[in-house]
């Protein structure tokens, strides 16, 4: 058991030293800074040689204080549409029959579409929620969802057309709150069978929130002809 801690210490500060992983991502297990690794890797080679996905999709995250100065800026790739994506594109297809869906649980209070969580478990395409899903309150580790979303009309540029989806959440459990995961989820009201998690994404770096400010999370989802 040591030595199996020992070997994992020692792969760690090996990516360290390489410039692929910062000391604030040493929460992760090894199998998961390897998994970010692999995504940081290929995202670089993409910017390089200006390769776009036909449906590409890239989170943007802020935190602000309480006087509304951002303090934090991130932004990544989204990489992980789940299985659930397509099965809610065939029930389109469908007219509304045929797929199956994954619904969204009541008592989470998640119909705002995006969610937040602490896991640190890579992403499957079987995922219908988070790992560990930060829950909506005030409370201890809780966070205070709003009550709706935030969304941009379809912009065209050049053979790109894409558009956004923005959430701004608030910390007020009275600690500071790491968040390690996001979740993009649909919110239609009028099909139950198209309400579930759409994306699953693990931060390429964790995300502190401190108590008393808000974090916003913005989805910019794009298709290129």
């Amino acid at each position: 058991m040591l030595h199996h801690q020992l070997v994992q210490a020692h792969n760690k500060e090996k990516l360290i030293n390489y410039n692929v992983i910062n000391k604030s991502m040493l929460k992760y297990p090894i199998s998961t800074l390897l998994y970010l690794a692999k995504l940081s890797i290929k995202d670089k080679i993409q910017d390089i040689l200006h390769i776009k996905n036909n449906i590409d999709a890239y989170i943007t995250i802020e935190v602000k204080d309480k006087n509304g100065n951002i303090i934090k800026r991130h932004k990544q790739r989204s990489h992980s549409f789940v299985a659930n994506f397509l099965n809610g594109l065939l029930v389109l297809f469908q007219s509304g029959s045929g797929g199956t869906c994954i619904t969204i649980p009541p008592a989470l209070n998640y119909s705002t579409g995006i969610q937040l969580g602490t896991g640190t478990k890579p992403p499957s395409p079987s995922d219908t929620a988070l790992t560990n899903p930060i829950a909506n309150g005030t409370g201890s580790g809780q966070m205070s969802y709003p009550s709706s979303l935030v969304f941009g009309s379809v912009v065209i540029n050049g053979n790109t057309s894409s558009f956004t989806i923005q959430s701004t959440i608030t910390n007020n459990s009275g600690a500071p709150i790491t968040v390690t995961e996001v979740g993009l989820l649909s919110q239609t009201s009028y099909a139950e069978t198209l309400s579930g998690l759409l994306a699953h994404d693990l931060l390429s770096s964790p995300i502190t929130v401190p108590n008393g400010t808000a974090i916003t999370i913005t989805y910019t989802i794009s298709v290129t002809t």
